[in-house]
Order: structure tokens, then C-alpha cells, then sequence
């Protein structure tokens, strides 16, 4: 697959290079990639571009600058109205085509695959809902507990499901970031960060197990202390 500008050039390599995308040759994929089926596991469920699009919301977390978020989406928004026009599909409007700097609407598009969150994969996988069944509490967790956590991560996909059983729901993360309390209104009950202080990454890392523990000890003392309050 190439690439390349008006004027026959193949792109250099680089999101910012998008902006200059004028035809996409696909004549080179394998024709057997047309026997194949896709499932493509995502966990979030951002578009391809706009505010909530993959740059805007996972560029700077990889370093990238205002001006390199507004490049990045000019970028892939030129990239949406090439494929738009060859496919006659509205790009953006595909659900979690901005996964992983857009290799969400690659895999869609160009393998003919469907994209899923993947926390939906596992769940019918493991048939979580039949485990849940008589439980008394589910904790779930993941690294970072934030606002981006509702859109198709982990922790919500377990958490949409004990609510449906009426099951309460503890998270656990290692950081609670900007916006964690919306995970409130999506079945999530109580959120804790496992770390007892500020410290480097590396220490943090190492000491990850019994920070866990700690943190759940102190969960499960809470627990034990609340029941022992009168009503």
C-alpha cells in the first residue's frame, strides 16, 4: 500500500505528512486478505478526528504540542475525506476508528474488518455476566481510573454488567486522573489509587504489589467498619 501526494510523490513517513495525502494505492494488499475475517479489539471508542479524536485526546499524552495536535488533525482529517470519497462512508463516524493513532480505521478499512471493543471480546469470551451471577462485590481496576475511562475501557465494559446484576462495583488504579467521578454515573460505586505517597516511577513500579495490597486492606477495613455503624 502507497501513499502519495498531487504530485505522484510518496509521503514521507510521519502523521504530520497526512496533510499532503492526495491518492491511496491499495493494488499491492494480498488478495487473500479479502478471505479473511477481522475482529479488531479496541478500548476506546473515540472517532478519527475533532475533539475527541485521536489526536486531540491521546497526542499529548504522547508528547505532542497544541500546534503538532492541530497538525495531527488536519492530517487525519484529509486522510477521513480521502477514504471518505473512495469508500463512500462517513470515516469520523465510525466508532473507535481513532484507536491507536488510527490504525482503528486502517483495520477497518483497508482489511475489512470490524471494530469492537475489545473488553466486549473478552467479557462474551469468559462469559462474565454467568460469573457474575451471586456475587456480593466486584472490584475491577486498571492503571489510570479518568474520564477517558467510560469510553470503552476495561473497567466500565465489568462495570456496566455488575450493575445490570445489581452488583457494587470498587476500582482500583494506580492514578486517579482528571475527571474520574463521572465513572460514578457509569456503575462504578467507590475508586481508590493504590499509592500510599508521591513517588519516582521506578519506585512506584517495584513496590506495585504491596501497594495493591495495602490499598485493598484498607478497602476491606472500611467495609468492616461500616458495617459495624448502627443504621
Amino acid at each position: 500500500m502507497h501513499f502519495y501526494d498531487a504530485d505522484g510523490n510518496e509521503l514521507a513517513e510521519g502523521g504530520g505528512a497526512l496533510s499532503s495525502l492526495s491518492h491511496i494505492d491499495q493494488q499491492q494488499i494480498d488478495p487473500r486478505v479479502k478471505e479473511c475475517h477481522f475482529e479488531i479489539a479496541c478500548d476506546v471508542d473515540n472517532p478519527l478526528t475533532g475533539p475527541r479524536g485521536a489526536a486531540a485526546v491521546f497526542g499529548p499524552q504522547k508528547g505532542a504540542t497544541p500546534e503538532m495536535v492541530i497538525q495531527l488533525d488536519n492530517g487525519l482529517a484529509n486522510l477521513a475525506e480521502i477514504l471518505g470519497a473512495q469508500t463512500g462512508r462517513d470515516i469520523n463516524a465510525i466508532v473507535g476508528g481513532g484507536a491507536a493513532g488510527g490504525m482503528g480505521i486502517a483495520a477497518e478499512v483497508f482489511l475489512g474488518g470490524k471494530l469492537k471493543l475489545g473488553i466486549d471480546i473478552i467479557m462474551n469470551a469468559v462469559n462474565l455476566e454467568q460469573v457474575l451471577e451471586g456475587a456480593d462485590l466486584v472490584i475491577t481496576g486498571e492503571g489510570r481510573i479518568d474520564s477517558q475511562t467510560v469510553g470503552g475501557k476495561a473497567p466500565i465494559g465489568v462495570a456496566r454488567v455488575a450493575h445490570r446484576l445489581g452488583v457494587p462495583v470498587i476500582g482500583m488504579a494506580g492514578v486517579l486522573g482528571e475527571g474520574v467521578e463521572v465513572v460514578h454515573q457509569h456503575g462504578i460505586d467507590a475508586v481508590f489509587s493504590i499509592l500510599p505517597r508521591l513517588a519516582p516511577l521506578a519506585t512506584v513500579l517495584l513496590q506495585g504489589e504491596i501497594n495493591l495490597q495495602h490499598c485493598a486492606r484498607n478497602i476491606a477495613q472500611a467495609m468492616k467498619l461500616g458495617q459495624a455503624i448502627p443504621a
